[in-house]
């Protein structure tokens, strides 16, 4: 990535911050308790072991047990608050943003792992919180998940457990971001969509300006589903209102086979070229596809690519997307452009693939400064990058 366009896009955000305040979310609604997890390949004694690196390994290891059976060895590094609503949230707050968050962190207290959320503002119980199983590799991760409180995540139970209509709205009017997200494992998301929609219309100018979704892997749902639920979002737009949809790369071919759209080629101008394509058909305002190694978004009158900065041997990448998503609507609540908002978004999720948590505004101008001279990898915290 060019290093003017990386420092311009620093000293805009801290501009931004500086002139405007801490920009302000309200989110939901999910949880999850998160065990990092290693597979291991080989073990050597009680503490030592070495992990299976790439997944490919891993699903060789486990196809070979047909017609057989096999043994799985899984070592925790972690537990952890998870989710993406939470997830990105705490990018967002570590950034300097305040936040209101409601989902299933625990019902009817909040689960001891969500209180670090609460640095970043109120926090909502509306169910007890879900379990992921997140399996890491050098490559990426697999997660296993455990989803039966999600079913508590109702529209009634959503409203209710925030207060009523009322403070619902006191929740909208307060913020400049709503994003509500994980619309593949909240079976009810659809009616709080729905829900939230009537409330944002009944508040006219009043309403938040920005609208985030992320569908979190729609793989299992229906074309039929996908069809209809980037409908329910593109509503949300219009009317001097922006909704955003947030896909990673598996999830933009997805959405474009649930809409007989050609994905085209997955380099920076085919990504580019089917984030077009995406808002023209569905009609949403912003679309947002973040592989690894780059991200490109387009809202039909600006578009923008970014690069980098690619980390090869991440500390932790679940939630990486879920970061790069706070960063990218941190920038935008706060008035920035594509180009330099997804910039943010980068740096925000490569700093936390390399830390293990978001970085502060500084932290992130810092790491910016590695960026630009290429001192990033091997990783060694230092000075504000810390």
């Amino acid at each position: 990535m060019n290093s003017d366009t990386i420092q311009s896009a620093v000293e805009a955000l801290a501009r931004a911050l500086r002139e405007r305040g801490a920009p302000r979310l309200f989110a939901g609604a999910d949880g999850f308790v998160d065990q990092i997890l290693r597979v291991v390949d080989k073990r050597f004694d009680a503490e030592r072991y070495q992990p299976i690196g790439p997944i490919s390994e891993y699903a060789a290891r486990v196809a070979s047990a047909a017609g057989k059976s096999t043994n799985i060895e899984f070592v925790v590094q972690e537990v952890k608050a998870g989710g993406n609503g939470p997830l990105m949230s705490e990018a967002f707050g570590y950034l300097g943003g305040r936040v209101r968050y409601a989902g299933s962190v625990g019902w009817p207290e909040l689960d001891p792992l969500f209180e670090r959320l609460t640095t970043f503002g109120p926090v909502h119980p509306v169910a007890p919180a879900a379990q992921t199983l997140a399996a890491e590799f050098d490559d990426g991760k697999i997660m296993y998940g455990l989803h039966q409180p999600l079913r508590e995540v109702t529209w009634k139970n959503f409203l209710t457990r925030i207060g009523g209509e009322e403070a619902l709205d006191a929740c909208l009017r307060e913020a400049d971001l709503c994003a509500l997200v994980n619309w593949t494992m909240l079976p009810w998301l659809d009616e709080i969509l729905d829900g939230v929609a009537a409330r944002v219309n009944g508040l006219g100018t009043a309403a938040p300006r920005l609208y985030f979704f992320d569908l979190c892997d729609p793989a299992k749902r229906t074309h039929e589903d996908i069809r209809a639920v980037t409908d329910r979002i593109a509503r949300f737009g219009g009317e001097g209102r922006i909704a955003v949809l947030g896909l990673n790369e598996k999830e933009s071919v997805e959405v474009c086979n649930a809409l007989d759209i050609d994905p085209g080629p997955d380099d920076l101008q085919g990504l580019l070229r089917r984030a077009d394509g995406l808002a023209e058909a569905t009609g949403i305002g912003e679309i947002v596809i973040h592989p690894t190694r780059l991200a490109v978004a387009s809202n039909g009158t600006e578009r923008a690519t970014a690069e980098g900065p690619y980390c090869a041997h991440p500390k932790l990448t679940t939630g990486a997307g879920d970061h790069f998503n706070g960063g990218y609507m941190f920038a935008r609540s706060l008035g920035l452009g594509l180009e330099h908002a997804l910039l943010a978004g980068k740096m925000t999720s490569g700093f936390y693939v390399r830390q293990g948590h978001g970085p502060s505004a500084d932290q992130l101008a810092g790491f910016g400064e590695r960026w630009i001279a290429g001192t990033l990898d091997p990783w060694q915290p230092a000075g504000r990058d810390s």
